[in-house]
């Protein structure tokens, strides 16, 4: 009997050993696959995101950084879209030029221009920039007036059509004349009358109308025998009322451009009426050529003030 149990006893062992050997291999088994699993767990998180893990996101300085080459990016594009619209602009608006202008020289053309600017001071519409508002302008508001001032003087003198312009109101002795001299070369020999009396003093105030953005008129043509005034001040800040407020003191006609008439808004948030002087110059001595108020107004009201013309109304 006892050897029966020992012998028992023995199968007994190498079962149990037998068994173990397989938990063995089965153990050495799942490590290897856990194994695997964890090196495979590692690699994953960075190109995939299937089993359900995030990308990290990026630092505040990179996210910082990359929204700002975007907006650079935004900018430069727009730059360059607003910049091939406004040469369209001028093509469309440029009447067909003199075969005898065609053939001027660089310094013939010039000599001509000023001959025309010339004539416009004696039979020209009256436009006047009204300098009178020179207490109202910060020291960097009054330079940029004078550049403006440069750039509707540069306009007038391409103008099939050049105006007669007035600086009416230009203290020679103030800041904004020393602006003047100071960023235009040659400002004194300009073909542009500069009166130190206002547009109240110089002309019937019958024939005066003074444009601006807050008036309940609107002007829907440009008499000839009219003098017409811009208010002499930047829209860095904009002043609500100033020149209508003045016209309405001493009796003149105001008048805003036909605008809202004439433009659609574009989906933006905010929409402006105020322009540039030199904008609105243009605008009027784009109307005196081409008689067209969209294609007038296409020349000086840039997108940013939230207003545009449809594409049909540019052909």
């Amino acid at each position: 009997m006892e050897e029966v149990q020992t012998v028992t006893s023995g199968s007994s062992g190498q079962g149990n050993e037998s068994e173990s050997d397989v938990a063995g291999l089965q153990v050495k088994d799942n490590s290897a696959d856990m194994e695997k699993d964890c090196f495979d767990n590692i690699e994953e998180p960075e190109t995939s995101q299937d089993n359900g893990i995030k990308q990290k996101r990026p630092p505040r300085s990179e996210r910082k950084r990359r929204r700002h080459e975007e907006i650079l990016l935004k900018r430069k594009e727009d730059r360059k879209r607003k910049k091939i619209e406004r040469k369209m602009r001028l093509k469309e608006q440029r009447n067909e030029k003199d075969d005898t202008e065609e053939r001027l020289n660089p310094r013939e053309l010039k000599e001509e221009r000023r001959k025309r600017c010339q004539e416009a001071l004696n039979n020209g519409q009256k436009i006047c920039i009204d300098c009178s508002l020179e207490s109202f302008m910060s020291e960097k508001e009054k330079g940029k007036l004078a550049m403006q001032i440069g750039r509707l003087y540069g306009s007038n003198l391409r103008a099939d059509n050049p105006a007669h312009i007035y600086l009416t109101g230009l203290n020679k002795g103030g800041t904004l004349y020393q602006e003047c001299l100071k960023k235009m070369d040659g400002f004194e020999s300009y073909l542009i009358d500069t009166k130190e009396e206002t547009h109240s003093e110089l002309f019937p105030l019958q024939q005066v109308v003074c444009l601006s953005p807050d008036s309940n008129s609107l002007l829907t043509d440009i008499d000839p025998e009219k003098v017409y005034v811009i208010g002499g001040l930047v829209d860095e800040n904009i002043k609500q009322r100033i020149t209508e407020n003045r016209a309405a003191e001493t009796g003149i006609e105001t008048a805003r451009l036909p605008i809202e008439e004439n433009m659609v808004k574009l989906e933006q948030s905010s929409h402006s009426q105020v322009l540039a002087v030199n904008q609105v110059f243009d605008i009027l001595i784009s109307y005196i050529s081409i008689k067209d108020w969209k294609k007038a107004l296409a020349v000086g009201v840039p997108r940013r003030k939230g207003y545009t013309i449809t594409p049909d109304d540019a052909t």
